[in-house]
């Protein structure tokens, strides 16, 4: 079995040290006491031979009880091992505990004498990619309202720091729709056309038919090899019926006017050769089909039409010609009149056809009852309430809190609302709240005191860093039983949680911003000097970092596996990009490297390319990127 990484959370789990230090006036008898004792002989037999008054070297001395500043200092030395320095009898370990232990107790006493102080954590709000993944794990819908959201600012290079994740009345506005327009989806479902319709037209960015799509997202990135990808989301489980477009424009030899019928065939029969054009969601192939050579007149399109059963929800697209991975330059799929050859030209999605509406997931999600629409009892709203509340906000729930959102059930029943339309108001509450829209670590009790982090919090801390997205069930459970604490308990918890899917949040969203993998492509290289550069091979670029930092974390790997890793990940075009032979297709492998090719992070395309000017490379800006 693969071990699973546990490093890479303990900046998760590790509370700021920030402490209260003291000076030699505020020291317990019982301190001074151990000082002359332990301390004193062993600074006057390692150190005061140097750190003395007259030497004072490294501007340090232990003529005097020193403060704090400079105790930390002496810590900090002792455990790195480099004070004292190596000599004939270095001091014993037993020796070097007793001292370390004697000022971590000095160092940890706060000024009210009450132990160490961590300091106060601010009140962190979900951002946009938090917001979605906690609305669709609460919920189980496929929407994702925070896009609609303003952009978040950033702390230190991270979208996710409490400090500058403020609320503006935009934002607060939109906070707003999105409760109204996700509590009604959540409850009464997708409102779907009575027969199935098209519902998306997805264009290639150069289609010839890209007309006022751009402003609404429809289009799909620039492939030079032909290929059309993305990214839909589908609104219920049913079949969906897609219709993709191929633009054939291989040109054949001109036949002279008046051309014979054998002139005629032989020029079709020295036609350019059919190609394999194939579409897959998610992976799942939903059409593969040939594309055959166009006739000695003109050019033609084709469109081929496929069907398969798709959970709701966002998916991904791929249309495109396999073969194409493999030319040596993707330029040789362009026209002296700079059309592409081959490309797919649009791609329409139909449906839905034999949606499932009988009793949708997020339904089953909120009603926890199992009763049936039009059949719930009075005691159902209270267990329903409190259930939606307690998982919104992540942490048991008072009487008080769950009575104010159920008298909103009691009113707009009485109003004549059903008992759904009821439920829906309180929920509509509930996701407006602070406390929803908030990850706020409370004490106890209104105290100046430091205390342990709660069981609840400390999952919700677990969940956000490898997931983005709230605690499940299973990991709030062990948090109501005060398990997470125990022995193996929150190791296990944390290795059950790097194997789920939703982990894949550290590369997309920690290692992304880390890396600042995000602002890949806001700045493209200059096509006048990088010719065979286009959206696709950037993405792959990405693709190729996103799969190397994954497999670094999952392997637990040697923190200089960052710096040169004995291998990467590789499609046919981008190996080819690189002068890599033996790797052939679309799909990415893992590609074993020896010592004379590229390893690390430093050598690959997306870290030289957010490195570098549009036009040239930039040891300024690179160094920058690496400090």
């Amino acid at each position: 079995m693969t071990k699973k990484p546990l490093n890479i959370v303990l900046l998760l789990l590790c509370l700021p040290n920030i402490v209260w230090m003291q000076s030699a006036s505020v020291a317990k008898p019982e301190e001074m006491a151990a000082y002359q004792k332990t301390v004193q002989p062993f600074l006057s037999k390692n150190c005061a031979a140097c750190h003395n008054d007259r030497q004072k070297v490294a501007n340090l001395s232990f003529n005097s009880f020193g403060d704090a500043a400079v105790w930390e200092k002496v810590l900090d030395r002792l455990v790195a091992g480099t004070m004292p320095p190596p000599g004939p009898k270095p001091p014993a370990k037993e020796e070097i505990d007793a001292v370390t232990n004697w000022i971590e107790n000095v160092l940890g006493i706060s000024e009210a004498g009450k132990g160490p102080n961590p300091g106060r954590i601010t009140a962190r709000r979900l951002n946009r990619v938090e917001y979605n993944n906690t609305i669709r794990d609460l919920l189980g819908v496929s929407i994702r309202p925070a896009d609609e959201f303003p952009v978040d600012d950033s702390g230190y290079g991270f979208d996710n720091n409490g400090d500058v994740l403020t609320v503006s009345p935009m934002l607060m506005e939109k906070y707003m729709t999105a409760a109204a327009k996700v509590s009604k989806l959540a409850i009464f479902g997708e409102t779907l056309p009575p027969t199935p319709t098209r519902l998306a037209r997805l264009l290639n960015r150069r289609s010839p038919d890209v007309t006022d799509v751009l402003s609404k997202g429809n289009y799909f990135p620039y492939s030079m090899r032909g290929a059309m990808y993305g990214s839909w989301v589908f609104p219920v489980d049913a079949e969906y019926e897609f219709r993709l477009r191929v633009a054939n424009f291989r040109p054949n030899a001109k036949l002279p006017r008046g051309a014979t019928v054998e002139q005629i065939r032989d020029a079709e029969r020295n036609s350019v050769p059919p190609r394999k054009v194939t579409l897959s969601v998610d992976g799942q192939h939903v059409l593969t089909n040939v594309v055959e050579g166009t006739t000695a007149y003109d050019y033609d399109r084709g469109e081929f039409t496929g069907r398969i059963a798709v959970k709701a929800g966002e998916r991904t697209l791929r249309a495109s010609f396999p073969e194409l991975a493999d030319l040596t330059d993707p330029r040789l799929n362009i026209n002296p009149d700079q059309r592409r050859q081959l490309f797919v030209d649009y791609l329409e999605i139909v449906g839905p056809f034999n949606p499932l509406t009988d009793s949708t997931e997020s339904y089953k999600r909120i009603f926890v009852c199992g009763h049936t629409a039009g059949k719930h009892s009075p005691a159902c709203a209270r267990k329903v309430v409190a259930n939606l509340t307690q998982r919104a906000y992540r942490r048991p729930v008072t009487d008080q809190e769950v009575n104010s959102k159920l008298s909103l059930v009691t009113m707009a029943i009485k109003d004549g609302e059903s008992f759904e339309e009821a439920v829906r108001v309180a929920l509509e509450a509930i996701l407006a709240s602070p406390k929803f829209l908030f990850r706020m670590e409370v004490p106890p009790a209104v105290s100046t005191v430091p205390h342990l982090v709660s069981d609840h919090d400390l999952a919700s801390r677990l969940s956000y860093f490898l997931w983005a997205s709230m605690p499940d069930k299973d990991l709030m459970q062990r948090a109501d039983r005060g398990e997470l604490r125990k022995p193996g308990v929150l190791e296990s918890q944390v290795r059950r949680m790097l194997a789920d899917p939703k982990a894949e949040n550290l590369v997309s969203n920690f290692a992304a911003q880390w890396l600042q993998l995000r602002i890949l492509g806001r700045t493209k290289p200059d096509p006048a000097r990088f010719p065979s550069v286009d959206d696709e091979l950037l993405d792959a670029m990405r693709r190729e970092t996103n799969l190397f930092v994954s497999t670094i974390i999952q392997e637990d790997r040697g923190i200089l596996d960052f710096i040169d890793a004995p291998f990467t990940f590789l499609n046919g075009p981008l190996a080819r990009h690189y002068g890599i032979t033996g790797v052939d297709g679309e799909a990415f492998r893992r590609v074993e490297l020896d010592g004379e090719q590229r390893g690390g992070l430093l050598t690959q395309g997306a870290i030289l390319t957010v490195s570098s000017y549009p036009t040239r490379t930039s040891p300024p800006v690179r160094g920058k990127w690496v400090l």
